[in-house]
């Protein structure tokens, strides 16, 4: 890969500093929190809003707490914390670990106010809570386990018959099924979470550069999802030449193609040279070999035969997941992207998320196409740890509440998407205003 220039980094129209480590490759998560660190004034414990707490005893007491709080020790949690935690109850429990006053600034623009748009959205959807029914969850995770059992079936026949068109199958049902998994990244540790190391992703690393990154800082400088691809995939408004849009892209087919390979590259190499990932290793950690292994046993062929069908499916699965994730809702010209024109100094996060999120018209309204394609995205950015079964029953209350801040999500086709995301690739100039609400993308 091309070595990073510093001119891939723009100047954020945000006001959000740049990380230190941005442009070294390969991103990782550990990296990220790391650099998050010298930025956030979190002085050594955890920020939120402007003041400093420390919450090591409530770790030491709740083990089973929520899994992002350790890893994040040191840097400001203010969007995590209000995005993660709907009920009150949370916030009155945090005044008990108060320090002291935070001694500088935000690095982020993002605001919470009692009466702005996040807040008040977060207050009326709390109340509808209460009377969602239990069984879309329960669906959702039905519709995760057969995606996971047919990955398995149909990769077992593709070797048992040594047919490619079972393989390409199975590739697609390894995409669902990491699709699918990513509901359940954002939830407290359970068995599905781990669905997602078959396709060779690290469910850890996804908790950050996914969970923590990508969703409380969308399209911005400091988007893991964003910085992870660059240069070969330059998403923000920054100057390109010919050659880089051309080659962007070209190269983003290959690339969505292989990333699942890349990941288990990144996770051997550090393997190899990190003894504190190699002393951390955990049982699940093998169940990316899971997969290869069943074919193996009782699809009946060698195990040169096996492991060719095997990358087939990798290789498939990857490019499935990457169409999905690349199109599914943040990059189109109109959409906003870290260099563009922003609506002031401080932005509702609620609102933000409003800028950077379009939704696809064919796919809400599907329980099994937005578990398995990233749908009801906005809502999902709104409230993460909501299953995904449950988003469609607050869309009243999000519409509503829209209407009152005048204010509005979008929708698209996944073709405007598609050719947007391509759009987003080579454009070099800024949006001079705001994203348009109200507008429809074309």
């Amino acid at each position: 890969m091309a070595p990073r220039s510093s001119e891939v980094v723009p100047q954020s129209s945000l006001g959000m500093k740049p990380f230190k480590h941005r442009n070294k490759h390969p991103q990782s998560g550990e990296l990220w929190l790391e650099d998050k660190k010298l930025l956030d004034g979190a002085e050594g414990l955890w920020r939120v809003h402007d003041k400093i707490y420390d919450l090591n005893a409530f770790i030491r007491k709740h083990p089973g707490g929520p899994s992002w709080l350790q890893v994040t020790k040191g840097t400001d949690i203010t969007e995590a914390f209000e995005s993660h935690h709907i009920s009150t109850g949370p916030e009155e429990l945090l005044q008990k670990f108060y320090v002291r006053d935070a001694k500088t600034k935000r690095n982020s623009p993002f605001t919470f106010e009692e009466n702005g748009f996040y807040r008040t959205l977060k207050k009326n959807v709390r109340e509808a809570l209460k009377d969602i029914p239990k069984q879309p969850i329960g669906t959702s995770a039905f519709f995760t386990d057969v995606s996971c059992i047919a990955t398995f079936l149909f990769a077992v026949l593709a070797i048992t018959y040594e047919n490619y068109l079972l393989a390409i199958i199975a590739g697609c049902f390894l995409a669902f099924t990491s699709i699918a998994s990513h509901n359940y990244i954002h939830k407290k540790d359970n068995f599905r979470m781990y669905y997602m190391n078959l396709s060779l992703m690290d469910y850890r690393e996804w908790r950050v550069t996914h969970a923590l990154s990508h969703h409380l800082y969308t399209n911005t400088i400091n988007d893991l999802e964003i910085t992870a691809f660059e240069p070969i995939v330059p998403f923000l408004p920054t100057e390109k030449s010919s050659k880089t849009k051309i080659l962007s892209c070209l190269y983003v087919p290959l690339l969505m193609a292989s990333v699942f390979h890349l990941c288990l590259i990144f996770r051997v190499r550090g393997y190899i040279i990190d003894k504190e990932i190699r002393k951390n290793i955990k049982l699940e950690d093998f169940i990316l070999f899971l997969l290869p292994l069943t074919m193996y046993v009782l699809g009946g062929q060698s195990l040169l035969r096996t492991l060719i069908f095997w990358n087939i499916i990798i290789v498939v699965g990857s490019f499935h997941f990457f169409v999905v994730g690349f199109t599914a809702a943040h990059h189109h010209p109109d959409i906003f992207h870290d260099g563009d024109a922003t609506r002031g100094d401080k932005i509702d996060w609620g609102i933000g998320q409003l800028d950077a999120v379009v939704d696809r018209v064919e796919i809400t309204g599907s329980h099994w196409l937005v578990l398995t394609t990233f749908g009801d995205h906005c809502l999902h950015h709104m409230f993460p740890t909501l299953d995904h079964g449950a988003l469609d029953y607050i869309y009243p209350i999000f519409r509503k509440t829209m209407k009152e801040f005048n204010v509005n999500m979008r929708f698209s086709t996944e073709l405007t998407l598609m050719k947007g995301m391509f759009r987003q690739l080579v454009r070099s100039e800024p949006n001079p205003n705001p994203p348009d609400l109200f507008k429809t993308l074309d």
